[in-house]
């Protein structure tokens, strides 16, 4: 009796140890929304880095096996410091079969994009860290201009790119402001805490991190 008592102590003592070292999620479940009656429910998830279509899809199979219960799972995939509901950097949906599809920019592209020289004297350099369109917007001086030129990497939705838009210099009461030609009404703003706000005629939609 004596020797299975010892021999179960040790197997709940190598059990724990098993549970212990068990791999840490690499995904967090920020919200869910579940609907009973057509058994569908819609899942933000923030991932702690990025990953790759096969991960995902394991990501994706993990969470469908702990909700057996619903037929359609719409899984919406957030990397650290994308913003809740602009815009999904990845999603995994079963409808009722998988489909898996990467959106925003992958790690690969985003580092082509820092390879890339802009030309002029760089004066300031602000980062957008939106989920599908990331860019990095610069403010050059070149031929006696000011100008705003944005890169955008390679993703799903275009290929990399480089966008030019002279600007014109506006300051006031301590504000400075840069206004280019456009159909909306669209200017930038240099904020209090060195961002890059982005505006038009509703207001700021948009503010884009001071590259320190």
């Amino acid at each position: 009796m004596r020797k299975l008592i010892a021999l179960l102590l040790i197997g709940t003592l190598i059990g724990s140890c098993g549970n212990s070292n068990e791999t840490e999620k690499n995904y967090t479940i920020i919200k869910e929304d579940q609907n009973e009656k057509i058994k569908k429910t819609n899942i933000d998830i923030r991932l702690k880095k990025e990953v790759n279509e096969a991960e995902l899809k394991e990501i994706a199979l993990n969470i469908k096996e702990e909700r057996k219960g619903f037929k359609m799972l719409w899984m919406f995939y957030y990397l650290p410091g994308h913003k809740v509901g602009s815009g999904a950097w990845a999603t995994t949906h079963f409808s009722p079969d998988l489909e898996v599809k990467m959106l925003g920019a992958t790690k690969e592209s985003s580092e082509e994009m820092e390879k890339v020289k802009v030309t002029g004297e760089i004066i300031n350099t602000w980062f957008d860290n939106d989920a599908m369109m990331p860019n990095k917007v610069y403010l050059v001086k070149e031929n006696n201009k000011l100008y705003m030129k944005t890169l955008y990497p390679k993703n799903s939705l275009t290929d990399a790119s480089e966008i030019i838009n002279e600007v014109v210099e506006k300051k006031k009461d301590g504000v400075t402001r840069y206004d280019y030609d456009n159909a909306h009404g669209e200017y930038y703003i240099v904020e209090k805490n060195g961002n890059l706000g982005m505006y038009g005629t509703d207001g700021k939609f948009k503010e884009a991190e001071k590259v320190k």
